[in-house]
C-alpha cells in the first residue's frame, strides 16, 4: 500500500540517471582554465601566459615567478553579474554578488635562487537563476512515466527516485492490465512555472615557485588544490487545462554538491631578447572527489483521493563520485615595446576527450563525453599602452564550439592601471558570452530551454612591491 509520506533511501542508481545532464555541465565547466582572476588578468581577457605581474597569471604559468625582482603582495575584489536571455530578448534570470577574486604573495629565496609564491583565485563563480513559464506544453511527468512503464510499483525504488515518488505522491495510478502508469490529467496541456537557482564557486589555492637559467630562460612548477561547491534549488509547479481529477502538481528539488581536486602546473618562459618572450605551460588533469547530498519533495492535488495533498519525500544518503578533468596546454608570445606598450597572443588547448568518470556508477558517461565534448582551442590577444603612470588595457579571447549545440564562446575585457611608487592599482572588466541549454531535472526532457548566458566581472585590486 502506498504511503502519503514516503522515505526513499536507495539513491545511488536513481541519482546516477538523474544527474546525466548536470555531469556534462561539470565536465565542460571544470575543464575550463581560470575564467576570472585579478583585475589585470580580467582586463586582458585571460591572455597572460607569456607575462608576469599578475598572481592569477602565476597560477596559469609558474615560470612567470622567475621574472620578479622584489617581494610582492596583491589582492582583488570584484562584482560578478550573470544575465540569461532568450533569442527573443526575454530575460530568464539575473544575479549579482560581491566576490574576493584573488590574493597572493611572492618572496625570493636568495639561497636557492627561486621565487616562491602562494596565490588564491576564484576561478569561476556558479551563480545562476533561470525562470521558465510555459502554457499548453508537455508535463515534466512524461519523462518519468516513460521511464517507469512496465515496472510494477514494488520495484520502482530500484528504477529511480523521481519515478517512484511520482507514484507515491498519488500523481499517477498503476494500470495493472496494461502494465503502465496513467494520469487523470492531460499531460500534453500543461501550464507550469519553473525556477532554478544555483550558487557556488570554484576556488584554487596554488603553491609554486619559479627560477631562471641565465637571463633568458625562466621555469617554474606549482601544485593546486581546487575546491568546487554548489547548492541548487529547483521549484516546479504545474496546472492542467484538461483533467478529470488531478488539478496541480509540485516538485521541489535540492542538492548540495562539493568536491576537492588536485593538479599540478609546469611552465617555461624564454626571452631571447629583451623585447620578446615566448612561453608554454601544462596543467595536469584535476582529480576530483565529489560528495553530494540530495532531497526531493513531490505533491499532487487530487480531490477524489483523501490522502491527496500529503507530500511524498525522498531523502538521499550522501552520494560520492569522482572524475578527472582534461589537461590544459597553454602557450603564448609577448612583444614588449620598451616602456610604452606590449602586445601578447595566447592559445589554450583543452583535450576534453581525456575527461573521465572514475566512479563505477558513472562509467556510462565516458562515451557520452567523447561524443558531446570535442577538442577546445581558445585563442586570444591583448595589449597594454602606457601613458606615464597610467596604463590602458584590453583583450579578447575566442573559442569555437566545443560542446554540442552550445555554439562559440567569446570573451573580452578592458581595464586601467595606475602606478604610484611601489603600488600598482588596477581596475578590470571582463565579459564572457556563450549559448547554453537547460534541462529541467534530466537531459531526457523534451523541452530543453535554450538561452544566451552573459557573465561579467568588474574588479578592483592592488599589488604592492617591497
Amino acid at each position: 500500500m502506498r504511503k502519503g509520506r514516503y522515505i526513499w533511501l536507495s539513491l545511488a542508481l536513481g541519482l546516477s540517471f538523474s544527474m546525466l545532464g548536470q555531469n556534462l555541465d561539470y565536465y565542460s565547466q571544470l575543464n575550463q582554465p581560470a575564467t576570472f582572476g585579478d583585475a589585470r588578468y580580467n582586463a586582458l581577457a585571460g591572455n597572460m601566459v607569456a607575462m608576469s605581474g599578475s598572481f592569477t597569471a602565476l597560477a596559469i604559468n609558474p615560470a612567470g615567478a622567475g621574472l620578479y625582482r622584489q617581494e610582492a603582495f596583491g589582492m582583488d575584489m570584484g562584482i560578478y553579474t550573470r544575465r540569461n536571455t532568450l533569442n527573443t530578448g526575454a530575460v530568464r534570470g539575473n544575479t549579482t554578488n560581491l566576490n574576493l577574486n584573488n590574493f597572493g604573495y611572492l618572496g625570493p629565496d636568495k639561497a636557492s635562487g627561486w621565487n616562491f609564491y602562494f596565490t588564491y583565485n576564484s576561478d569561476h563563480i556558479y551563480r545562476e537563476r533561470i525562470r521558465d513559464n510555459q502554457s499548453g506544453t508537455s508535463s515534466i511527468q512524461l519523462q518519468w512515466l516513460d521511464g517507469s512503464a512496465g515496472t510494477p510499483p514494488d520495484f520502482l525504488p530500484e528504477l529511480g527516485a523521481y519515478e517512484d515518488l511520482l507514484y507515491q505522491s498519488y500523481a499517477t495510478d498503476w494500470d495493472e492490465d496494461n502494465m503502465a502508469y496513467v494520469s487523470s490529467a492531460n499531460l500534453n496541456a500543461t501550464d507550469f512555472t519553473h525556477t532554478y537557482f544555483r550558487k557556488g564557486m570554484r576556488n584554487r589555492w596554488t603553491l609554486g615557485g619559479g627560477s631562471h637559467y641565465g637571463n633568458t630562460l625562466f621555469y617554474g612548477a606549482a601544485v593546486n588544490v581546487v575546491h568546487s561547491f554548489e547548492t541548487v534549488e529547483i521549484e516546479h509547479k504545474e496546472t492542467y487545462s484538461s483533467t478529470t481529477d488531478l488539478t496541480s502538481f509540485e516538485v521541489i528539488d535540492f542538492w548540495n554538491n562539493s568536491a576537492i581536486g588536485l593538479s599540478a602546473n609546469a611552465g617555461v618562459l624564454y626571452r631571447p631578447v629583451q623585447f620578446f618572450r615566448v612561453a608554454a605551460s601544462l596543467e595536469t588533469p584535476q582529480f576530483y572527489s565529489f560528495s553530494q547530498d540530495w532531497e526531493v519533495q513531490m505533491k499532487a492535488i487530487r480531490p477524489s483521493i483523501t490522502a491527496s495533498g500529503s507530500t511524498a519525500e525522498g531523502y538521499g544518503l550522501e552520494y560520492q563520485w569522482s572524475m578527472m578533468t582534461a589537461p590544459k596546454l597553454h602557450s603564448g608570445a609577448t612583444v614588449v615595446l620598451g616602456r610604452s606598450a606590449l602586445l601578447t597572443v595566447n592559445h589554450t588547448l583543452v583535450a576534453h576527450s581525456w575527461s573521465q568518470s572514475l566512479s563505477r556508477n558513472e562509467n556510462y558517461l565516458n562515451p557520452i563525453i567523447d561524443t558531446a565534448l570535442s577538442m577546445q582551442h581558445m585563442v586570444g590577444g591583448a595589449s597594454e599602452v602606457r601613458l606615464g603612470p597610467v596604463t590602458l588595457r584590453g583583450g579578447m579571447s575566442y573559442s569555437p564550439e566545443f560542446r554540442k549545440n552550445f555554439g562559440d564562446m567569446l570573451r573580452y575585457g578592458l581595464g586601467i592601471g595606475l602606478r604610484a611608487d611601489d603600488i600598482n592599482l588596477h581596475i578590470g572588466w571582463t565579459k564572457t558570452v556563450q549559448n547554453m541549454q537547460y534541462y529541467p531535472f534530466s537531459s531526457d526532457y523534451i523541452d530543453a530551454l535554450k538561452y544566451e548566458s552573459v557573465e561579467s566581472m568588474l574588479s578592483v585590486g592592488a599589488v604592492w612591491k617591497f
